[in-house]
């Protein structure tokens, strides 16, 4: 059992970037590009749309040759490509170089099987997709272009809800309604590991955590699953389950934040954040927030999330209806403008010591303000890096340690 860390939300939102009208009935969104940050989105009707992922105002609207529902996506590892794949049998590819969606030759051996999710392994030599009815595929471009598919041996009959491959191993960790969790050997003709997970309904899972090679998957009633994963063995990778209890409502996406951490969405409207290494859970976007701020936007359904290369604490998170919301984190209380109550109190206290008319003058000059807190900053802003950077090389000791 674990609790929420911060019982407020990290993020305030700003005002919606609204896509259509009407209702677009979106259900997907995924990060990717190869130069520059991109936002596939896509739901009913074939509706498929390109953003840019510092500006959603920038948009291409893409023509795809479906009016199925289409329910995942996935960039190809080099960013020139991505899949997309839904109802009846849909896969789909975007080409970035033109923006083209083009159905993927071969697909018709996925015989109309309403598919649910795609995942590309790291090396982005095969994509593997299912849905319905347990089916899951291996799929690579084979010569001339044409879709070369393996149905996979080892499934069971539930619905396929997730895939997620490890960004730098052949591991891959999948969801499913009622059969719990398996993994997927890359190396080793696609095969597939039962590793439990079979007490409740998985939704859907991520894989963000580069170093210690851990996912994670999101489950019915508030349950947070943590795959490890057994580079050398497989079969032997463990799901360990915790519940998230100080939290309403029920999970239903999720998206890499930064490495090591993913964003959860929820219904109601609300994010929690969840850091893999640290096994910690933070309120990212608060229900009641939301409520307090537009009560229609809090009837609205979540369908995904992203955070800015730029800044992590920076992004967008998406609702089925179209619209397209900005967060950002709340701005710092000024302690010398917050009230003019403070500042007087403030500047009692400094005539009162000895320097008050030093602090006079700095408290009524802004060039100094500017240059102090500038200082501090960039002080803080090293002490952080150098932190960070600690961090990893830590984290790149322990993996190495970990693989001799």
């Amino acid at each position: 059992m674990v609790s929420v860390v911060s019982a407020e939300g990290t993020v305030e939102l700003e005002n919606p970037i609204w896509l259509s009208d009407h209702d677009l009935g979106l259900e997907a969104v995924a990060t990717g590009g190869e130069t520059t940050q991109k936002i596939l989105i896509a739901g009913a009707e074939g509706y498929a749309r390109l953003l840019d992922g510092s500006d959603p105002n920038t948009q291409i609207e893409l023509a795809t040759p479906v009016n199925e529902t289409i329910r995942a996506i996935d960039w190809h590892p080099r960013g020139k490509t991505a899949l997309l794949v839904g109802d009846g049998g849909t896969m789909l590819r975007y080409a970035a170089e033109d923006h083209s969606v083009t159905t993927v030759s071969g697909s018709a051996y996925l015989n109309g099987v309403d598919i649910a999710t795609v995942a590309w392994n790291a090396a982005g030599s095969d994509a593997y997709t299912g849905g319905e009815g347990g089916w899951l595929w291996a799929y690579h471009e084979g010569e001339g272009g044409q879709g070369v598919f393996q149905l996979l041996n080892g499934t069971k009959e539930s619905q396929i809800t997730g895939v997620a491959c490890q960004a730098e191993e052949s591991l891959c960790a999948v969801t499913t309604e009622s059969d719990g969790i398996a993994i997927i050997d890359s190396n080793s003709a696609h095969t597939i590991h039962w590793i439990g997970g079979t007490d409740r309904v998985w939704r859907a899972v991520n894989c963000a955590e580069p170093v210690f090679n851990r996912c994670v998957a999101i489950g019915d009633g508030r349950a947070i699953g943590i795959i490890g994963l057994n580079i050398q063995e497989p079969q032997q990778s463990t799901i360990f389950t915790k519940i998230i209890p100080s939290i309403s409502g029920e999970f239903t996406h999720i998206h890499t934040r930064e490495a090591s951490e993913v964003l959860v969405t929820m219904a109601p409207f609300q994010v929690m954040a969840w850091d893999l290494s640290e096994g910690e859970a933070y309120e990212w976007i608060e229900y009641e927030e939301v409520v307090s701020s537009s009560s229609a936007l809090a009837g609205e359904r979540l369908v995904g999330s992203w955070a800015t290369t730029d800044d992590s604490n920076i992004g967008f998170v998406v609702t089925s209806y179209g619209a397209v919301i900005g967060f950002h984190p709340p701005p710092e209380t000024d302690v010398w403008t917050d009230s003019l109550i403070s500042y007087i109190l403030g500047a009692v206290v400094l005539v009162a010591v000895p320097g008050s008319v030093l602090g006079l003058i700095f408290m009524n000059s802004e060039t100094l303000q500017k240059k102090y807190f500038a200082r501090r900053n960039a002080k803080y802003e090293a002490s952080e890096n150098a932190r960070i950077e600690k961090e990893k090389a830590e984290k790149r000791a322990a993996r190495k340690a970990k693989n001799s």
